[in-house]
């Protein structure tokens, strides 16, 4: 992600301003040679300047292949913008090198490691300058790699997402000139601490999640949460001595006021009702019943709540600066479609995604057109996987899904006539396609949004699923609970696409296309732990992502190494 900052770029040639004549050529080549000799006078003048110049000639001849190629990068920018600038050194006001300090501890509170960015080496420079020219180089060195790459991070993820996943194709959108010039302005006006508060993504929810994070921390600081010992499920009114401890998880985690003299071994309406609580705000069956799978999610520990929290502030960092105004956003993990126009959350339902063998891709596509009484022609995957199997245990396996088959020419044909051994999806020259209708797999309404994956938003008539608290049903495409209030709602015409008109659209039985007059992005993501007010809402990995995404983000920074260029 370091090489993708373009922060210290070489600057370009001075163009001829229009209207005024160009310099000679020959005098540009003298003043050129004039320019070179001043600075490599101002190189001589000063030792430190001579250090660093060495120092990244050493780099480039000793390239270390443990920085990688980002890494390589960036000392290639690095060592230009050190070269504009005459190799002087930047940190030599005290009250920069403070506000550094201070902006990579603060860090630590957005899921980064402080030791990524030199912290203990920097702190030993502030406490005690040094002495000889040959460490004042390295420490401006570090301290310039410090601050820039704090600032990639915090701009745009510490984790290259692309590296997880190859098909990401969400943009962290922003000026590339614009951002380097808010940088280099930054040290100009010493604005070390400002700048990178500004680079942070500026939305509620990660404020919301940096403070669940700090909350996290400082429950683990005073001890965390004891497992509870498995036992008989609590139900109100039952009397364990497990109780008081169960009491006391509830209380660490805030889902139950504290009461210092409470020792009751009894299982109370209040305790219940703080038990619903947590099942809520972990996406599970709200029943107020302690049974096993409540246990399970109550023993987590609160270090593993503290790395979900690191994660998906990281997840925040690659996306956020592509959100639009208005905008649907899906939560695989969470089950959840909303709906957010000009910065407000309008609506929000639940979804059913992609099965663990069959997972909802995460991207962006912009959702360009709505379908009434689709007709569902069965996809690639689904017709290799599920439908060719079944056909050719017994072709009643068409009926009862209401498929009918067609040619290439659009004739239907008779299933008795195709020999279905000889076809595998790749190859097979007719497509399945199902009646429209409520029997139908895609419902009455389906959501376009042209993507690589084939993946859309749809209507289903399989509605009961909605009442599961884990909804992976799905082969990938994304089921709506409320379709038609999303398409009143993407329509944007309350007279032309009242909700009256859209029923009467749907019961007409005809397949109708319509465009949208707007197109409207829709980000489909994968988020395990989500604000919602002062709540951190977690829930579970269903297709285990996370440890990747931690192990890459606990990575250490490759170290900066400097060469020994004594005078």
């Amino acid at each position: 992600m370091i090489g993708i900052l373009l922060f210290w770029l070489a600057f370009a040639p001075v163009q001829p301003v229009p209207g005024k004549s160009a310099v000679p050529r020959q005098e540009q080549l003298h003043r050129q040679k004039d320019s070179a000799a001043g600075t490599e006078k101002r190189v001589l003048s000063n030792p430190v300047a001579e250090i660093l110049r060495c120092q990244f000639d050493r780099m480039r001849q000793q390239k270390d292949p443990a920085y990688g190629i980002e890494r390589q990068t960036f000392i290639s920018q690095l060592a230009r913008f050190y070269a504009a600038r005459g190799y002087q050194p930047v940190w030599t006001n005290r009250m920069m090198v403070s506000a550094l300090i201070g902006a990579v501890e603060e860090a630590a509170n957005d899921g980064l490691e402080p030791s990524d960015y030199h912290i203990r080496e920097i702190r030993g420079f502030y406490g005690q300058p040094p002495a000889t020219p040959e460490l004042q180089a390295r420490y401006d060195l570090l301290m310039s790699d410090a601050f820039l790459t704090l600032a990639s991070h915090l701009r745009y993820g510490k984790v290259d997402p692309v590296s997880l996943d190859p098909n990401w194709n969400l943009s962290n959108n922003i000026s590339r000139s614009a951002l380097e010039y808010r940088l280099q302005s930054a040290l100009a006006a010493e604005r070390i601490a400002a700048v990178l508060q500004e680079l942070r993504p500026q939305h509620p929810e990660y404020d919301r999640l940096r403070k669940g994070l700090a909350r996290y921390r400082l429950i683990a600081r005073e001890g965390g949460w004891q497992a509870l010992t498995e036992g008989a499920a609590f139900k109100e009114g039952l009397r364990d001595v497990r109780v008081p401890m169960l009491r006391q998880r509830l209380e660490a985690s805030g889902d139950l006021a504290f009461q210092k003299k409470d020792s009751s071994t009894v299982y109370s309406r209040e305790m219940t009702n703080a038990v619903k609580r947590f099942q809520k705000r972990n996406g599970m069956d709200v029943d107020g019943v302690v049974g096993a799978a409540t246990l399970r999610i109550m023993n987590v520990p609160v270090e593993q709540r503290i790395d979900q929290l690191r994660i998906n502030l990281e997840r925040y960092r690659w996306f956020f600066s592509d959100l639009g105004p208005t905008y649907i956003m899906v939560n695989i993990a969470d089950f959840t479609l909303k709906y957010v126009e000009n910065g407000r959350q309008r609506w929000s339902t639940r979804v059913i995604v992609g099965k663990p063998y069959r997972e909802t891709p995460v991207f962006k596509a912009d959702m360009q057109y709505i379908v009434f009484n689709p007709q569902w022609v069965i996809p690639p995957t689904i017709l290799e996987k599920d439908a060719l199997p079944a056909i050719r245990k017994s072709t009643s396996y068409l009926a009862r899904k209401k498929l009918k088959v067609i040619d290439r020419e659009g004739r239907v044909v008779d299933p008795a006539s195709v020999s279905w051994s000889q076809y595998s999806g790749a190859n097979l020259p007719y497509r399945l396609q199902q009646t429209a209708g409520d029997h139908g797999s895609l419902g009455r309404v389906k959501f376009m949004l042209p993507n690589v994956h084939i993946v859309y938003l749809h209507d289903t008539p399989t509605k009961d699923l909605f009442e599961k608290s884990t909804r992976t049903f799905s082969s990938g495409c994304i089921r709506v609970e409320n379709p038609l209030d999303l398409a009143g709602l993407v329509l944007q015409d309350s007279v032309k696409w009242s909700g009256e008109r859209i029923r009467a659209a749907v019961n007409t039985g005809k397949t109708t296309t319509v465009f949208l007059p707007k197109r409207i992005p829709v980000f489909i993501l994968y988020m395990t732990a989500v604000a919602n007010g002062d709540e951190i809402l977690f829930r579970e990995d269903v297709y285990n992502r996370d440890k990747t995404v931690l192990k890459a983000l606990v990575k250490p920074v490759p170290e900066y190494k400097t060469q020994s260029c004594g005078l």
